[in-house]
């Protein structure tokens, strides 16, 4: 948020987030472009957040990877909640570790495999995401410690609109909750002003995520001749 274009990024992709669904994806399409510009070396890294179609197929292919990526895992967590349904209890155990194993490795694995889709064109997250492990082993530690930071960010951004809804509705986790009247315009403006703060913690959460990922990948330095298969832009 040092930047006048990264405080209008936040801004722009906050009021996307009220579209919901088409709002994520194209945030996804601009942590991209952020990490392609911050990887090619262009200036400004934070570019004007764009509605556009070509961000929109960027956040499309974002989200395709983050769904395919979790699929099996996820596959394997129903299974075993039909193994156990229907009383094979060891069976539906074993496929949750399975599956607790699958999620895990996608969640560590995906951030570094899109990073390197975006930055180099490297396809390896979609047909054989295991092999980034040889990407992430010399990195460890500064892979960890994006780690790190993303979770800090994340932690905070859903942190503080819930600290903050719970100080001034103390009732929802009290056993009045049903007994409260309707809603006053105060209660109803302050509910929108914490809602507008989450969109806009949230966006800047996957823009530190982005950063990091991508400092840790590359150091933060342009790379020589880099660039995507495609234009001079670095779009594909």
């Amino acid at each position: 948020m040092a930047t006048p274009q990264a405080r209008a990024g936040i801004l722009r992709g906050a009021l996307a987030l009220l579209t919901l669904l088409p709002g994520w994806v194209l945030n996804l399409g601009y942590r991209w472009e952020v990490a392609t510009r911050l990887y090619q070396g262009q200036d400004p890294t934070f570019p004007p957040f764009r509605w556009s179609r070509y961000v929109l197929r960027r956040g499309l292919v974002v989200w395709g990877v983050i769904a395919l990526s979790l699929s099996p895992g996820a596959a394997l967590a129903l299974a075993g909640g039909g193994a156990w349904w229907a009383g094979l209890r060891g069976l539906a155990l074993s496929l949750w570790w399975l599956a607790g194993g699958l999620l895990l490795a996608a969640v560590l694995l995906v951030p570094a495999g899109m990073t390197r889709l975006g930055c180099e064109g490297d396809r390896t997250v979609l047909h054989a995401p295991w092999r980034l492990w040889r990407t992430i082993r010399p990195q460890w530690r500064a892979y960890s410690a994006a780690w790190c930071i993303t979770a800090g960010a994340i932690a905070l951004s859903l942190g503080a609109p819930t600290l903050l809804g719970l100080a001034r509705w103390p009732w929802l986790w009290g056993p009045s909750f049903w007994q409260v009247s309707a809603l006053g315009a105060l209660d109803i403006l302050a509910f929108g002003l914490n809602l507008a703060l989450f969109f806009m913690l949230s966006v800047w959460a996957w823009q530190v995520a982005g950063y990091a990922f991508t400092v840790a990948l590359y150091g933060g330095r342009a790379q020589a001749g880099a660039g995507l298969e495609g234009d001079g832009n670095g779009r594909i």
